[in-house]
């Protein structure tokens, strides 16, 4: 079986994943070790990406019957609860945040990025009036990226910060 190559098992098809090299997976480690903030925007620029698009989909569908704020404030619900999860696990390694701080934080998240979204939604509808559907899903996912960074430091700093007491999952 060789790396990359689709292999007929028991279970169906599946797809062997090229093994890195031992000499990529050190310069990796390096990296993660020396830059630990770029690493952690990097994989957060990722799962951002990915719940940015994800967000616009299920508010492209909401749209066909919903007005714009209540399917952008839904599309929220759903793909923030999502990345949410996805950044704890994949950008800040699994890190344990207190279960009612956690919490907390990820009400403020979706209650910041609903104003937010919403807000450049209005002030979209006000400069361009008749805007497209796709129209919105852009404007929305434009300030995505400022909100973004603005999450980033905040689960960076305030959710998941590095060598903060107290980081059990238990509350």
């Amino acid at each position: 079986m060789a790396n990359g190559v689709v292999e007929q098992g028991g279970r169906g098809p599946r797809l062997q994943l090229p093994t890195p090299t031992p000499a990529l997976t050190d310069r990796l480690e390096r990296l993660r070790r020396r830059h630990p903030t770029f690493v952690q925007l990097a994989r957060f620029a990722i799962v951002g990406g990915t719940g940015t698009a994800l967000s616009a989909l299920i508010y492209l569908a909401l749209r066909t019957w919903m007005s714009p704020v209540p399917a952008n404030v839904v599309a929220l619900l759903l793909s923030t609860g999502l990345t949410t999860e996805l950044n704890r696990r994949f950008t800040f390694d699994g890190a344990a945040a207190h279960r009612l701080r956690a919490s907390v934080q990820d009400v403020v998240t979706v209650v910041f990025y609903a104003f937010y979204t919403s807000g450049v939604l209005l002030l979209l509808e006000w400069l361009v009036p008749g805007a497209t559907q796709w129209e919105e899903a852009l404007a929305i996912a434009a300030a995505s990226v400022l909100g973004g960074l603005m999450r980033f430091l905040a689960m960076r700093y305030w959710v998941f910060a590095p060598g903060r007491p107290g980081r059990s999952a238990a509350a």
